[in-house]
């Protein structure tokens, strides 16, 4: 009898132990924080070793005022009408920014500061744009329509035309689906590290072979953004869509019913001839003919701040640190070069630099500032961190390789393990004319409107600048033969 009473207090003492951590945890689902349980107010910091101290000058937050600077630029454009935005050759945002350029190299104290005015061929310039989609008295206007990059227009009149949605774009996909001919296809793509032709197996150019009078890209990142292509080679108007529209898409055609859904799409492009645009030069002057040429292209899309005003901005912080060294102890000249064209299909200003080989015939070092302060995300999210994203580099040659990577180690450069066949970026037309580094990343938001002064880490964007100032020190004693060696092999120049 005692036993039982025994157990069965023990009984109930254990429910009511149950009951209570029930309790507990129902008020803690309840009062739980909207604030992150885990929040930093600043990022991932790096501690230097004792001999690169010096390199600390190199602040990361002062190098984010340049990146503001520029985003600030792209807005004063945006906010005259623009809806096709940014830091866009030949307009007046990029006027601006060459003049911003020409003035921060002359306080820095730059020599030989000028400007070299580029004539560009008519440009891409779209005026205005709508597409809204119809069914069954509803209407759905999606927002983000983007037109890709040298995207044919419509007739004045616009298109009507039926919509569908082809899943994935793949051939499976197109085989079960409606007949796309003359229809607007919509169709998702996780290809999210593409912005170009290629989109997800090639997708745009199967479903133009197939007769689509227009083509819709969902571009599967969470949320809703506009985002720029580069060029697709489409024959007919062809878009990006957000997210969230373009899910709201696939599901207005779906309940709709077949045949049900049109959709009228307006793109009124203009050709605007006699523009101009121009590369920005700077020279901080060394005690022999040798040189070292640091390359950032001025233009970009939206606010453009990874790519490329933090790469602007890596530029300026190398040019602030290298003034700052008397000349004296400057071996090689260092060239700063603002160059434009890097969006518009036409690459002006390498274009120039291709054709003029002995420019570099003197080059230690080619840098490429590109996309140098991209901060990273989850996955399958948006959400960002507190450190810098990934990078990919390049460097021509295994002693130079060899610099750079000890350099990345040094300041801490999240990276691959393997250098890239070919730096992507920039300077990828004339890399082979001088030996050549590039750290660079991407992010969700590159191309889009959200790509933001927000979407940059600061600890990034000094770990790549003083990279590179590391670099440009550690080669300061090696022979100019020695650099230009992998060349000599690979292209017997």
């Amino acid at each position: 009898m005692v036993k039982r009473i025994l157990f069965t207090a023990s009984a109930a003492l254990a429910l009511t132990w149950l009951a209570v951590v029930a309790a507990a945890q129902q008020a803690a689902r309840v009062q739980r924080p909207t604030e992150p349980l885990h929040y930093r107010q600043s990022e991932v910091g790096w501690r230097l070793a004792p001999s690169e101290q010096p390199y600390g000058s190199i602040n990361g937050e002062h190098l984010k005022g340049y990146v503001e600077e520029l985003c600030a630029i792209s807005r004063r454009y945006r906010d005259k009408g623009h809806r096709f935005w940014g830091r866009i050759i030949g307009t007046e945002a990029d006027a601006e920014n060459a003049q911003w350029m020409l003035a921060k190299f002359r306080q820095i104290g730059l020599s030989d500061v000028h400007e070299q005015p580029l004539d560009l061929p008519p440009q891409w310039m779209p005026q205005s744009w709508s597409v809204v989609a119809s069914a069954n008295g509803k209407t759905l206007r999606l927002e983000t329509a983007q037109p890709t990059y040298l995207a044919v227009g419509t007739p004045a009149v616009g298109l009507d035309l039926e919509a569908v949605y082809a899943g994935m774009g793949s051939d499976a996909d197109l085989a079960s689906s409606r007949d796309v001919r003359g229809k607007a296809v919509f169709f998702y793509s996780t290809d999210t590290a593409s912005r170009h032709a290629p989109i997800s197996d090639n997708a745009i150019k199967r479903i133009g072979e197939r007769g689509a009078a227009a083509i819709f890209v969902i571009l599967g990142i969470p949320g809703n953004e506009r985002t720029q292509f580069y060029p697709v080679n489409s024959p007919v108007p062809t878009f990006s869509l957000g997210e969230k529209d373009g899910l709201a898409m696939r599901d207005f055609i779906a309940q709709a019913g077949a045949g049900e859904t049109h959709v009228e799409v307006h793109l009124d492009i203009q050709r605007v001839p006699g523009l101009k645009t121009a590369t920005i030069w700077g020279t901080l002057p060394g005690t022999t003919d040798e040189n070292v040429i640091v390359v950032a292209h001025r233009d970009g899309w939206f606010e453009g701040a990874n790519d490329n005003a933090a790469g602007v901005a890596t530029m300026m912080g190398l040019a602030e640190y290298f003034a700052k060294i008397p000349t004296e102890q400057r071996r090689r000249s260092i060239i700063f070069l603002g160059t434009s064209g890097h969006h518009d299909n036409g690459a002006e200003s390498g274009a120039w630099l291709l054709a003029h080989p002995e420019a570099f015939a003197k080059t230690a070092v080619l840098f490429n500032a590109e996309h140098t302060g991209g901060m990273d995300s989850g996955p399958g999210s948006i959400q960002l961190s507190n450190a810098p994203a990934v990078y990919r580099w390049y460097g021509t040659g295994p002693r130079l390789a060899d610099i750079v990577v000890k350099a990345m180690d040094a300041f801490g450069v999240p990276s691959f393990p393997q250098s890239s066949p070919s730096p992507p970026g920039e300077i990828g037309r004339y890399y082979h004319l001088a030996p050549s580094v590039e750290i660079i990343n991407t992010a969700y938001v590159w191309h889009s409107d959200r790509e933001t002064p927000e979407t940059i880490s600061t600890t990034g964007l000094a770990a790549v600048t003083r990279t590179y100032a590391k670099v440009i020190a550690d080669t300061n004693s090696i022979e100019l033969k020695e650099l230009r060696a992998p060349l000599v092999r690979q292209t017997g120049r």
